[in-house]
C-alpha cells in the first residue's frame, strides 16, 4: 500500500488540464527533485546505478514526455477538420442522390447508390462512418458520376476529388500524429519502469540509514509517498 507524505499544509497539488496525465508530470516532477538531492548525498549509494545515469534517465524522462505533448497538440485540430469534412460530405449526398433521381427515375436511383459508395444503414443511405471506408466511398463516388456522366455537375466529379484529397491528407496526418505519440509514449512508460525501480531502492535505503527521522527524510529528497 502506498503511504503518502503530506506536505506542509496537507493538501495535494491541483490538476491542471494537459495532453500528458498529470501523474506523468508529477512523477517527472519528483523525479528531478531526487536526482538533484542524490547528486549532493554520495553517503546514500546502490550498487547497480549512480546518481549521475539516474540524473541522464530524469532528463531523459522528462523528454519523452515534452515530445508527446508536443507531437500529439495537432492532434484535436486533425480531428476538428475531419469532423466537419464528414458533416460536408453528408450533406452533399443529397444533391448525388437528386442526380440519381433526376436520370434514373425515383424508383430505380437506390439500385445506383452502392456504385457511389453509398451504402443502407438504418433506414437510410448514407456513406461509410468508418473512415478508411469513407475514403475508398469517396472514390467510387468519383468514379461512378463520371461513369455515370455526371461529373460536370456543381456537386460533380471536382467538387468529390477536392473532398477526397483533403480528406486523405487528414487520415494521414492523424496516422503520423498517432504513430509519433504512440512512439513516445512507450519511451516514456520504459523510462518511468526504470526510475519508479531506482526510487523505490532509494526509498527503501533511506529507511534503512535514517530509521526514525526517514519521513522528514523523504520529504527532503523530494519524495510524496513511500512507494511507487
Amino acid at each position: 500500500m502506498e503511504n503518502p507524505i503530506t506536505t506542509p499544509n496537507g493538501k495535494g497539488k491541483s490538476n491542471s488540464t494537459n495532453t500528458i496525465p498529470v501523474a506523468d508530470i508529477d512523477f517527472g516532477n519528483v523525479a528531478v527533485n531526487v536526482a538533484a538531492k542524490w547528486t549532493t548525498t554520495p553517503s546514500i549509494s546502490l550498487a547497480w546505478t549512480t546518481a549521475s545515469e539516474f540524473s541522464t534517465q530524469v532528463s531523459e524522462y522528462n523528454t519523452a514526455l515534452s515530445k508527446r505533448n508536443q507531437s500529439g497538440g495537432n492532434r484535436p485540430q486533425i480531428t476538428n477538420k475531419l469532423k466537419a469534412l464528414d458533416t460536408t460530405i453528408d450533406e452533399s449526398l443529397a444533391y448525388v442522390k437528386g442526380y440519381l433521381i433526376d436520370k434514373y427515375k425515383k424508383e430505380s436511383a437506390p439500385s445506383y447508390y452502392p456504385a457511389f459508395g453509398i451504402e443502407h444503414k438504418k433506414n437510410k443511405y448514407t456513406f461509410p462512418i468508418d473512415r478508411n471506408k469513407r475514403s475508398a466511398a469517396l472514390q467510387q463516388m468519383i468514379d461512378s458520376l463520371v461513369a455515370n456522366g455526371l461529373q460536370d455537375k456543381d456537386y460533380g466529379e471536382i467538387f468529390w476529388t477536392d473532398i477526397k484529397t483533403q480528406y486523405d491528407n487528414l487520415l494521414n496526418e492523424a496516422t503520423t500524429t498517432d504513430g509519433t505519440v504512440s512512439n513516445h509514449v512507450s519511451n516514456k512508460n520504459m523510462l518511468k519502469t526504470a526510475l519508479t525501480k531506482t526510487m523505490n531502492a532509494l526509498i527503501l535505503s533511506i529507511k534503512s540509514n535514517y530509521p526514525d527521522t526517514y519521513k522528514a527524510e523523504l520529504r527532503a529528497w523530494g519524495f510524496q509517498k513511500e512507494k511507487y
